[in-house]
């Protein structure tokens, strides 16, 4: 009999907002997540990518609504 392994990945996303002037933190964001995506000790069947949406700097009603927006809400972000 023949016998092959399947692997499926599930694919999480990750959202994150952002201030314009916060390169750092997005970079840092970023690289967060791919070491998730990367390692099979802590994730073994699911994948994580990442969606970020940058904001003007000191707005935060910008921020509330970007984030109840129906589009950084949805599966995708």
């Amino acid at each position: 009999s023949y016998s092959k392994n399947v692997h499926a990945h599930f694919f999480l996303q990750a959202c994150a907002i952002f201030e314009e002037n916060a390169a750092r933190d997005d970079e840092v964001f970023q690289l967060a997540v791919s070491d998730l995506s990367l390692s099979d000790d802590i994730l073994q069947s699911e994948k994580i990518t990442h969606s970020i949406k940058l904001i003007e700097p000191n707005n935060p009603f910008q921020a509330v609504q970007e984030g109840q927006h129906p589009t950084f809400l949805s599966p995708e972000c």
